[in-house]
């Protein structure tokens, strides 16, 4: 993953408003639109935890079907093309596409690679001067007898550092490497970037190992490492993304050990990506509830999709439920099929006029909850018993200081969550003594839009009296435990025929249920009742937010006896 136009550092965990700027270009790339496109089923190299090795068959594609989907994916909107593989270089058309690539409009054009074949200067060459923007060199030992050894291939270091250096002496070419970190060389993660930093590389990706392809296999034992007992090392490495002139992301690692360098979290936008490369085992499972082959309780203790997949798990459970006690529901709403019962309709619309279509796919619902970007028609809507298309209205949610000041002032009885940013907070305070009033700390897609609308939220909620119920805070901010214990089905979450979309799923699930706490929450008297808070809240205000709550000895004495 690249970042640029500039190789500034990120800033820290509370970063200030000075640094947006910063922020947003890191962002920018993570959420750029790419079009990633394998030409080859075959390798070069052997790597030990190649997560390719079960499609490597020894063919290369066709080179009318990958120029077909270098179209679309341009025609996409996607504005980065990486020909990838297997070795993408090992396809006697590589410079061709990159030439086509260019012609049909992709603005950066990069390849992931073994780089062997860049230590050939005519190769190197005809690659610059046909378009080649950007290369990723895989690069996992700072000696030939680890690289090597881990790659399967005796000489392979040799070779690609030769090309790597070639293409730094260039000039012509972003040049990064990726270090997929293992037992074998997490001692010598910082030797290792601090040989390539002073032959010029000057951004990394640190891989995290997965349990997938050979890495699986009869060398894991060999690969997989504990993280708690490495930990010097990897602070040690990651200690050089400090360093103004370099630029360092982390991918598949596991945020609670990150802490003090939560800037550097993969942005939880990728697990779109993830998800998307894994689609066809994903939808068997939602289809015709074919179980995924990887979940093994010890293989999914090293997985970065284990919270994700333990998600999808309630959520079917959930879908399955012919009742439920709130069920949220989208305009416009599924087309077809069958939805459970529900207790409260939370309705999320543009205006009342639009929840009629969610009340009528919800009809039993004895409640709504509202969620609308136009609350000003809402008092002319209400019926007699405060009912919106005959349902009586029991709670609003307002995102802005007009929304919750019109919503505290109808003349009405019904519950307002405000949604905590720097538009309500004042209006908060005023009126702090309104027994209406419920507060709700906020999700984020982007951190850049968390760090523009969160206000300090600890000091904020002191200020308020302790009888307000709160929603997605924890107890340690708030001194009480959020509203819990509710059975919801997430609406978003379906197809148009009501059935779980994977898509759909991992959208939501990113926007609303990727979750995280910090290792010493562990401690915290309300742990194991405690969702922890969003991966973009720790991704803009650090895991130092998180302060466990002592467990009362009184309590721990009762429950003993």
């Amino acid at each position: 993953m690249s970042f640029h136009p500039t190789a500034e550092q990120t800033p820290g965990a509370g970063a200030a408003d000075d640094d947006l700027q910063k922020v947003q270009h890191h962002e920018e790339a993570a959420h750029e639109k790419r079009n990633w496109v394998r030409l080859t089923y075959d390798c070069n190299n052997h790597c030990s935890f190649c997560l390719d090795t079960m499609a490597h068959n020894g063919t290369m594609r066709a080179t009318m079907d990958i120029k077909v989907q270098i179209v679309q994916g341009r025609k996409n909107g996607a504005s980065r093309l990486i020909l990838s593989g297997g070795e993408p270089t090992m396809h006697p058309n590589f410079l061709d596409f990159v030439k086509f690539g260019k012609l049909a409009g992709y603005p950066k054009v990069q390849t992931v690679t073994n780089g062997r074949m860049f230590a050939y200067p005519e190769f190197l060459e005809t690659a610059a001067r046909n378009g080649l923007d950007e290369i990723t060199f895989s690069l996992h030992g700072h000696t030939a007898k680890l690289h090597d050894a881990l790659v399967g291939t005796p000489g392979a270091f040799e070779q690609e550092t030769a090309g790597l250096k070639a293409a730094l002496a260039s000039g012509r070419f972003i040049v990064n490497v990726d270090i997929v970190i293992n037992k074998q060389n997490v001692a010598h993660l910082a030797e290792m970037l601090e040989l390539f930093i002073s032959w010029g590389v000057r951004e990394f990706d640190l891989l995290h190992i997965i349990p997938f392809g050979n890495a699986w296999g009869p060398a894991r034992e060999h690969l997989f490492y504990d993280l708690e007992g490495n930990e010097e090392h990897l602070r040690k490495a990651l200690e050089y993304a400090r360093r103004p002139d370099l630029h360092i992301w982390l991918n598949r690692f596991p945020p609670p050990f990150t802490e003090g360098f939560e800037e550097l979290i993969q942005d939880p936008y990728k697990l779109n990506d993830e998800v998307r490369g894994r689609r066809e085992e994903y939808d068997k499972y939602l289809s015709i509830g074919q179980k995924l082959h990887c979940r093994q309780p010890e293989r999914c203790h090293y997985c970065y999709l284990n919270q994700l997949c333990d998600t999808l798990d309630d959520v079917i459970e959930e879908r399955a439920r012919q009742e439920v006690d709130v069920l949220r529901l989208v305009y416009p709403p599924p087309l077809a099929g069958e939805l459970p019962r529900a207790r409260v309709l939370h309705a999320v619309a543009a205006t009342p006029e639009y929840v009629s279509e969610l009340v009528r796919r919800s009809p039993e619902s004895q409640a709504l909850w509202l969620e609308l970007e136009d609350y000003s028609t809402l008092g002319a809507a209400l019926g007699a018993g405060e009912t919106l298309h005959g349902k009586p209205v029991e709670r609003a949610y307002a995102r802005s200081a007009q929304e919750l000041e019109l919503l505290l002032g109808l003349p009405a009885s019904f519950a307002v969550t405000a949604i905590i940013n720097r538009s309500t907070a004042p209006v908060i305070r005023r009126h702090a003594q309104d027994g209406r009033l419920r507060l709700m700390q906020p999700n984020y897609d982007k951190v850049t839009e968390q760090l523009q609308q969160d206000v300090p939220l600890r000091a904020l909620l002191a200020e308020l009296p302790s009888s307000i119920p709160t929603e997605n805070i924890p107890a340690c901010f708030s001194g009480r435990l959020p509203e819990r214990g509710l059975e919801r089905l997430d609406g978003a979450m379906l197809g148009a025929d009501a059935r779980l979309d994977m898509g759909r799923f991992t959208q939501r699930y990113v926007a609303d249920r990727y979750t995280t706490k910090s290792r010493r929450c562990s401690g915290c008297a309300f742990n194991e009742v405690c969702d922890g808070v969003h991966l973009n809240f720790v991704r803009a205000h650090g895991y130092a937010e998180l302060l466990p709550v002592p467990p009362d000895p009184a309590t721990d004495t009762e429950d003993a006896e």
